[in-house]
């Protein structure tokens, strides 16, 4: 008896563990070394170790403020506040903190950055070395500034309305102006976000008090709507304790209203917007259906998240196969489900409509998703969506340590927006492994009749205003064709095609030497292809690809050039060997692979990359696009309609001649420029890409192929020896030929007037000569561009108030023969477009006698510290050792980098300044608003 009831109490001891276990794994765990709560001010603090990369963090700061708490005279000022935390705090005057920070190696915009939309403002400094125990406290010093202590003087305030005009005035595309009237008048109607664009009025951001700011700023930005988050190679407790002694200091003040909440009303009547402008082209379409989000846990979020995306994912993946049927009115879909704003979900089907196809593309897609929605995915579709999303949380789960600072902090504030609690990103990971048996046809069925009925549903159509549009009616009938139609459950078309079927020789290694600079080897095969092998353990299972031969285009004749433009990316949507597109992603499903390939100016090239259990699939697919590529009639008519309708809109661009001439200029008006017009679409051909594709990617012998990743090298070679040592070759080797195109010398000025319906100046100069390539000269161009860089936003956006930011660029080329290229661009008021490009000028004309030794220190820290963080980086090995390689140089090292910045002198830039000074070739490219 006793025996029996100690039996049954260990039974019932073990049931009850199983249960608790069960209840854990089921249970959301918070990540590991982490840290969070909140002061007694209300603001939030999350603080989580992360060591992607090593000896750095990440610090976000988080305002739960945005344009949709603006009244009708602040339109705009949560973005200008968002602005003006970079021009002066109490404890760092006018722009002191992007000085210090620049000086610690940070770099603003990369690195030193803010948002702002409807509901959040969020800043981020990133990338912070946490060896400085003096940066560290300076970084969270700048944070407690941003809570409640920017300085907003008259004079700063004044200085950024012409930064913001700018900004604004570099966005107000045609796309943006359409598309907004969409965002505003159908997606947001009749709620408060849609009068909120965060890019705000310029009548208001022109003309506001200086009250009006301040008043905006100590009404909202407070702690306890604020947080702040902190991800990186630190010690938790410790920082836990800094931001306690910095930001437990900062009064909560009385009487503050309660941070509103507002929705978007679901209304019962269809929407209908056709927005439309003369500088879009060809019309696209759009039909949606609006939605309140669902109050889910964290875990109910999850499984509906993973249910939503298998529904996209075979839903998209379905469209991708009807695009390719001869009488399908659309060139191509995309379906999705997003959070537009924080009260409402969007569900569009978006899609570019063939010619004079609006309406029939819009009763296909619906038609196709309403057979989904009815009748939902087939048995082989759902398996292959299984199967990828089982393969890429795995990859994810494998790399786990490698998710960055960014991306975890991006996560946590979103946490906070959400009011909810964080999750350890593993457990997550984990628990979506464990879900995907659970994802069934009725889930996704039961998914997607939340979406079902006539309330929130609208159409929009945005477009060129020369094109003739339907009307509301028109609309709505077509959709009621759609609902009267008798659907049926979707067929599935299946294939047995491998994708080889024939036994490979291949080629054995006939010579292995050492890569100098690095510890790797390289091999050649008897087949004359050379073979780099970098292992590493940077990304578990990853292993990355890149391949390149000499030659290029410039080997074709002038009549065979457009076909370059399309050859490599038709026998991409053609398939390979036996098998065509469709049935390649259906061969492939469940498989991590990827591959490219491009025909270039001097050099053909593949890309790609795996998982290390897939490196055969990989290499099956290299062979066949070599050996069994495909020229799809279909795709290629598809190919040609989307030519088509990319040049309508490509001419109403009001930049398209200006570009088109630069281009011209850049080459001297050589007859071997291709330009995007309709000579090229004429000229291009089914058999003449087929032509050029196999002409220039055929042969092995003078191809290198480098691979860096996850791999033992010997199970490697052996692959390669099979697949790549069976790409046919012959003795022939190719060089480049150099057809002198290259600017002409002295000045060439491209002016051009276009008529805009946003008046804006783009201003486009570049420098160029003759100047043999060496990684010093290359380097010396790098740093002066990015001296130029820091001189002109100085002068240019900040002192002048002309620019939103001005690019600029250096490097030397080094084939077909040494050049150096220095390249200034920027859009400006026009008004002030003379004196602007009068500095572009006369700042790179005193760097012929006078360097910023302070600028150039600043410059070489943030280069010596983007050095340190990509030396665990496959994807910076990849290039390095490739880019080497091609040029016959040795692979630089992480030492070798910072010696060769560190070897730059005041000296060297100045003379390297009059060089550039002396007998440039120069193309001034300026297009102006037509009066």
């Amino acid at each position: 008896m006793i025996y029996r009831i100690k039996n049954g109490l260990v039974l019932l001891l073990a049931l009850l563990s199983f249960s608790l276990n069960a209840q854990q794994i089921d249970s959301p765990i918070p990540p590991k070394n982490f840290a969070s709560g909140v002061l007694e001010n209300g603001m939030h603090y999350y603080v989580l170790h992360n060591e992607e990369p090593k000896e750095r963090a990440s610090f976000y700061f988080a305002q739960n403020v945005g344009s949709v708490l603006e009244n009708d005279t602040q339109r705009g000022l949560a973005h200008f506040l968002e602005h003006m935390a970079f021009n002066g705090t109490q404890n760092f005057k006018d722009k002191e903190m992007l000085e210090y920070l620049e000086k610690n190696g940070m770099k603003f915009g990369s690195e030193i950055n803010a948002f702002t939309s409807f509901d959040e403002t969020v800043y981020n400094i990133n990338q912070v070395p946490v060896t400085n125990e003096k940066l560290l406290d300076s970084v969270l010093l700048i944070l407690h500034d941003w809570s409640g202590y920017l300085s907003l003087t008259d004079a700063e305030i004044d200085n950024e309305r012409g930064v913001i005009n700018e900004e604004w005035r570099s966005r107000n595309t045609a796309g943006f102006r359409a598309n907004s009237k969409v965002w505003l008048d159908g997606f947001l109607k009749d709620s408060k976000y849609s009068k909120r664009m965060p890019i705000g009025l310029m009548d208001v951001v022109n003309n506001f008090e200086y009250d009006e700011l301040r008043d905006y700023y100590k009404r909202w930005y407070r702690p306890d709507q604020q947080a702040v988050v902190v991800v990186g190679d630190v010690d938790v407790k410790g920082l836990e304790a800094k931001i306690k002694k910095v930001f437990s200091s900062i009064p909560l003040k009385k009487d503050l209203p309660e941070r509103p909440v507002f929705d978007v009303p679901i209304a019962a009547e269809f929407v209908y917007i056709n927005s439309t402008d003369k500088e879009l082209g060809e019309p696209s379409l759009q039909y949606f259906v609006k939605r309140t989000p669902l109050d889910l846990s964290v875990v109910e979020k999850i499984k509906e998240d993973i249910t939503g995306s298998f529904a996209s994912y075979i839903l998209n993946n379905r469209f991708s196969e009807l695009v390719l049927e001869k009488n399908c009115p659309v060139l191509g879909v995309g379906f999705g489900v997003q959070k537009f704003v924080r009260p409402l979900e969007v569900l569009s089907l978006n899609a570019r409509p063939k010619k004079d196809s609006l309406l029939s593309g819009l009763k296909y897609i619906v038609k196709e998703y309403t057979r989904f929605a009815e009748f939902g995915a087939t048995p082989e579709e759902l398996a292959r969506a299984k199967a990828a999303f089982k393969t890429s949380l795995e990859s994810s789960i494998a790399n786990i340590a490698k998710r960055s600072n960014d991306s975890y902090a991006g996560e946590i504030y979103q946490d906070f927006f959400d009011k909810e609690s964080v999750t350890d990103y593993g457990w997550t990971l984990s628990y979506q492994l464990r879900l995907l048996d659970q994802v069934t046809n009725e889930s996704i069925l039961d998914y997607l009749k939340r979406f079902k009925g006539d309330n929130g549903r609208g159409v929009s159509i945005v477009g060129s205003d020369t094109n003739t549009y339907p009307d509301k009616e028109a609309i709505k009938s077509a959709l009621a064709e759609v609902a009267a139609q008798k659907l049926t459950p979707f067929k599935e078309t299946s294939s047995d095609k491998k994708l080889i079927n024939t036994d490979l020789k291949g080629s054995p290694v006939i010579k292995t030497e050492n890569i100098e600079g690095i510890d790797a080897k390289s091999y050649t095969l008897a087949n004359g292809l050379k073979l780099a092998l970098y292992p590493t353990d940077f990304d578990k299972e990853q292993v990355f690809m890149t391949a390149f031969s000499p030659g290029g285009s410039s080997l074709l004749s002038v009549e065979e050039l457009p076909n370059t433009v399309v050859a490599s990316y038709l026998v991409g949507q053609s398939g390979l060997g036996e098998l065509n597109k469709i049935e390649l992603q259906k061969l492939l499903a469940g498989t991590e692979t990827s591959l490219g390939v491009s025909i270039n100016g001097y050099s053909e090239s593949l890309s790609g990359s795996s998982k290390t259990k897939d490196l055969e699939t990989l290499f099956k697919q290299i062979y066949l696009q070599f050996t069994a590529p495909r020229f799809d009639a279909q795709a290629f008519e598809i190919i040609k309609q989307n030519l088509a309708t990319n040049l309508i809109a490509k001419e109403k661009q009001v930049t398209s001649a200006f570009q088109d001439s630069l281009t011209l200029a850049s080459t001297g008006h050589s007859k071997r420029s291709v330009l995007f017009d309709q000579k090229l679409i004429d000229n291009v051909t089914l058999e003449g890409a087929s032509k050029v594709y196999r002409e220039r990617i055929s042969n092995a012998n003078d191809f290198t192929f480098v691979f860096v990743g996850d791999f033992q090298e010997s199970e490697l070679l052996d692959l390669a020896t099979k697949y790549l040592g069976s790409i046919p070759s012959t003795t022939k080797t190719e060089e480049v030929v150099n057809h002198n195109m290259r600017p002409a010398k002295g000045k060439t000025t491209v002016h051009l007037e276009k008529e805009m319906e946003t008046p804006q100046t783009t201003i486009n100069v570049s420098f160029n000569g003759d100047m043999e390539y060496s990684k010093k000269n290359n380097l010396e161009l790098y740093v002066l561009s990015q001296l130029l860089d820091k001189r002109y936003m100085e002068r240019i956006r900040e002192e002048e108030g002309g620019s939103y930011g001005v690019r600029v660029g250096g490097s030397v080329s080094w084939e077909p023969i040494g050049n150096y290229n220095l390249s200034v661009s920027f859009n400006c008021n026009p008004d002030k477009a003379d004196d602007l490009l009068k500095i572009v000028y006369g700042e790179l004309k005193k760097m012929e006698t006078s360097i910023d030794a302070e600028e150039l220190a600043e410059i070489k820290s943030n280069y010596k510290k983007g050095v340190s963080e990509n030396q665990r980086n496959n994807n910076y090995w990849l290039s390095n050792i490739a880019n080497n390689l091609q040029k016959g140089m040795p692979v630089s090292d992480g030492a070798g980098s910072i010696a060769l910045i560190e070897s730059i002198t005041t000296d060297d830039l100045m003379a390297t300044a009059k060089l550039i000074n002396s007998e440039p070739d120069i193309i001034e490219g300026v297009l102006m608003p037509k009066q």
